[in-house]
């Protein structure tokens, strides 16, 4: 895992995608057919990720050519169970709103972490969202191109060079009382995260031995660091990820 802080832009490196159980590097397109999965991280091929609202959010669409139907048959959509680096999540679309204006986890991100291009790589291509257009039961709405809020949509079948999967992470619900000492976890805030084992929790913290890399946004997650150890703030928190 690597971190890339960048002024008012925050990413997390985790994970590659595998087509067919390949490696292959974020970008590429769809061949109908393809089994779609995340794992093991290669060097050069990482999936880079936003914290954003507790969501880990990809910065940009993994695979172009693919349409929403395609998604769905490999529930991607709604949500898969899926484990990277020995953490929970469910991989699916982010809500973008059934409808122009209303509230949505796309927007919402937006507005917590910014809607730069060089952050999102909207600029030229759309990606899918989970909803069903108010337009017709038949249309999938999709986000992006030519900002990082136009919203438009269209039927579930088109293949495009310009439309594409872009998945966020959601950890699996964790019972945070049951958080034990020495347990690996993915602390997911508003607009950072943090990954290390548990040194101590206590009513109003938890202090983590942090894996190299594993602190991102840090002015606004993290409470304290000395000596590798993060001080996270609990009312910060949105979701933890555990091993």
């Amino acid at each position: 895992m690597e971190g890339e802080v960048n002024i008012m832009v925050h990413r997390f490196k985790m994970g590659s995608l595998y087509l067919d159980d390949e490696p292959v590097n974020p970008g590429i397109e769809y061949q109908p057919g393809q089994t779609i999965s995340l794992g093991e991280a290669i060097s050069d091929k990482e999936i880079s990720w936003v914290p954003a609202n507790g969501l880990l959010i990809a910065d940009r669409c993994l695979l172009t050519c693919i349409s929403w139907d395609d998604l769905n048959d490999q529930g991607l959509v709604f949500g898969r169970e899926i484990e990277l680096h020995g953490f929970k999540f469910r991989a699916r679309l982010l809500k973008v709103g059934s409808e122009e204006g209303i509230p949505n986890e796309w927007d919402a991100a937006l507005d917590t972490v910014g809607d730069s291009d060089d952050l999102w790589h909207w600029g030229g291509m759309f990606f899918w969202g989970q909803e069903k257009s108010k337009i017709a039961a038949s249309y999938r709405v999709y986000r992006g191109y030519s900002s990082a809020r136009f919203w438009y949509c269209n039927p579930a079948s088109p293949r495009v060079s310009y439309l594409g999967f872009r998945p966020a992470l959601e950890p699996l619900p964790t019972d945070h009382s049951a958080l034990r000492h020495g347990q690996e976890v993915l602390v997911i805030g508003h607009d950072g995260c943090a990954a290390g084992k548990l040194v101590e929790k206590t009513k109003y913290d938890l202090v983590l031995q942090l894996k190299p890399d594993g602190l991102v946004g840090k002015a606004t997650f993290a409470a304290d660091m000395q000596d590798g150890t993060v001080v996270v703030d609990r009312s910060g928190i949105v979701s933890i990820a555990t091993v």
